[in-house]
């Protein structure tokens, strides 16, 4: 979440829950380029954030940066540790 600028993340604060690209150019207007706003929603969709919803509209899956961390990304971080420390093998001392 830190890769993405703070622009992004205030335009996606105030984005209604179901919306078009046209209301991320309208609430960004000239900050970045066009390619990279739609980079950066393709982004927030693989990661869960939005989600396009039909042909032209989008649906914010959570309504704050804050709610995905806590309802979504910190779940998988805890369970993605849990995983590791099921793998990794403990190493016991052997006496030759």
């Amino acid at each position: 979440m830190t890769a993405f600028p703070k622009e992004i993340v205030r335009t996606f604060a105030h984005l209604p829950k179901v919306f078009k690209k046209v209301d991320v150019d309208r609430l960004m207007g000239d900050k970045i380029s066009r390619s990279m706003k739609w980079r950066y929603i393709r982004r927030m969709e693989r990661l869960g954030i939005v989600k396009h919803a039909t042909k032209k509209y989008y649906r914010k899956m959570y309504d704050t940066i804050s709610e995905w961390m806590e309802k979504d990304a910190i779940p998988k971080i805890r369970r993605m540790e849990m995983l590791v420390e099921v793998e990794t093998p403990t190493t016991t001392p052997t006496n030759p």
